[in-house]
């Protein structure tokens, strides 16, 4: 059966009648919110954990072999991708921001891409200076127009050096780090996060 505050929460909403069709359209209503509520929670207490873990200098220490390193590796690399990811992401940000060619660059290929298949549909026709343009000619104008772009402004490189810096940033921690493992407290927190984990998606209403 429909849970009771589903059914007391829809006919407030419906002056009392419930039929079929509405009944279904309150539960769609509050069942996918409690679910988003409910992985927004447990995803956060596990954020939480993973961070906490991730900058703790009591799991650091130096591998015994080559094998403990690479088996560190792997484990570090699959549980806090996330974190290594906005590694990349800090660096790529302060490069693009300390370059204002780089800058230049970006926002107008960008700006060049949204306006012609973004603010207007792709097959749409586009004057640009006098001339109409079609999604063959857009992508004719677009494509060389960037590659020039991306040379002139060094964007390539600029990629190249921030993959190699972050690496050299997330490769000595993804080795040095201790194979993830959550403690007795980090346990009872997700544990407490998973009480309000989604509820399976059927309907009730027989």
């Amino acid at each position: 059966m429909l849970p009771q505050h589903h059914v007391e929460e829809a006919a407030s909403l419906f002056g009392g009648q419930l039929p079929v069709s509405t009944l279904s359209l309150a539960w769609l209503r509050t069942t996918l919110w409690d679910n988003v509520r409910a992985i927004y929670t447990s995803n956060r207490a596990r954020t939480l954990i993973l961070g906490r873990s991730f900058l703790n200098p009591l799991k650091f220490s130096r591998p015994v072999d080559q094998g403990e390193a690479l088996m560190r590796l792997r484990a570090n690399w699959g549980t806090y991708k996330p974190f290594y990811g906005l590694i990349y992401f800090f660096f790529l940000l302060y490069t693009i921001l300390s370059s204002p060619l780089l800058l230049l660059g970006l926002f107008s290929i960008g700006g060049s891409w949204a306006y012609l298949f973004v603010l207007h549909d792709a097959p749409a026709v586009v004057k640009v200076g006098g001339y109409e343009l079609g999604r063959r000619e857009k992508l004719l104008t677009l494509i060389p127009g960037t590659i020039i772009m991306v040379a002139v402004t060094g964007a390539l490189s600029s990629l190249v050096w921030v993959l190699f810096i972050s690496s050299l940033v997330a490769l000595p921690h993804a080795v040095t780090h201790e194979k993830p493992e959550l403690d007795a407290l980090d346990q009872l927190e997700l544990e407490g996060a998973h009480l309000g984990e989604p509820r399976p998606m059927h309907s009730g209403l027989g």
